[in-house]
């Protein structure tokens, strides 16, 4: 019985180096796999640079835009490494990201995250790879500010992200700020609200695209907002003790609505505007008073001139008598 103990024992631990070596093998060997996978995927993706070789002035533009850097920036590195480094994050910082073999082809967001794989053909214009004119191309990686765009007025209006945003530097166009606004929108800073808000220095993003305050936003992580509505969750940022103080409401409202009783008598007429006029009544009357002033004298003078000549019609015919 001890001799066949001996041999179980010896038996169990021959299966289960056996066991072992198997299960490494399959290691090595699914490794190898992934290895072959991400080797061959890499290999279908031509790469920034290839495509810089004709393209040479799109190629200059993107190598120092943000789709460029969405990968190596500081940024990203810091937070993604806060988070945990979750490779499904590179789905969208990086270019070819399999989140089955966890493995990518370029990093950062080259020309074939939007153009897709460089086809067959290309270098000698047998093949086009044409990309739709869509704000749908930028979807997949910018979900919340594409659902916040579809809300906007932008949005309902077809103003594709690409009518404000370049494409290959991510840049503004037309310099960005306001004058990217006043383009479209020109005469929005004649009125009080708009006009009030310049003065103090205040532009159009600062109440109609304000970032995110949200310190712990991983997605679109100090991304503008984009429904381009002014809430009051924008306005107490600057005005917290009006929105906030509730006894005020009432009060407001009061006001809101003489304000706006008050531009219906007038037919729309801005303050400055009553005021113009109000001060050029104000001259024609002073006006008309002087004016009565002088001809008031003037009947006087005429009546005792007239009186006196009068009088001495009378005396003289009494005296011819």
């Amino acid at each position: 019985m001890g001799q066949l103990s001996d041999k179980s024992v010896a038996r169990r631990a021959s299966l289960k180096d056996m066991m072992m070596i198997s299960t490494t093998k399959n290691i090595l060997l699914l490794a190898a796999l992934f290895a072959f996978i991400s080797v061959a995927q890499a290999a279908n993706f031509a790469g920034p640079r290839k495509c810089g070789n004709c393209h040479k002035a799109e190629y200059a533009e993107w190598k120092e835009s943000p789709h460029a850097l969405a990968y190596s920036s500081e940024t990203f590195q810091q937070t993604w490494e806060e988070t945990g480094s979750n490779f499904s994050c590179l789905v969208c910082h990086a270019t070819g990201a399999d989140t089955e073999t966890e493995t990518y082809a370029h990093p950062g967001v080259t020309c074939e995250s939007c153009h897709g794989i460089m086809s067959k053909g290309h270098n000698k214009k047998d093949a086009e790879m044409p990309l739709p004119v869509t704000s749908q191309v930028c979807q997949s990686c910018h979900r919340k500010t594409f659902q916040e765009w579809q809300m906007s007025k932008h949005g309902q209006n077809e103003i594709r992200c690409f009518d404000c945003h370049g494409v290959h530097a991510q840049t503004l166009r037309s310099k960005g700020g306001d004058l990217l606004c006043g383009s479209c929108h020109p005469k929005r800073l004649e009125d009080f609200a708009h006009a009030t808000h310049q003065l103090e220095g205040l532009h159009c993003n600062t109440c109609h695209m304000p970032v995110s305050t949200d310190s712990n936003l991983v997605e679109g992580a100090g991304a503008a907002g984009h429904t381009l509505y002014v809430g009051t969750e924008v306005c107490s940022r600057c005005h917290a003790d009006m929105v906030h103080s509730s006894d005020q409401l009432s009060e407001m409202r009061e006001q809101l609505i003489e304000a706006t009783q008050g531009e219906y008598l007038t037919g729309g007429k801005g303050a400055m505007e009553l005021y113009e006029e109000v001060s050029t009544l104000n001259w024609k009357l002073d006006s008309a008073r002087r004016k009565l002033w002088t001809v008031s004298v003037l009947g006087l003078v005429a009546g005792l001139a007239l009186g006196w000549m009068f009088g001495w019609y009378v005396f003289d015919k009494k005296r011819s008598k």
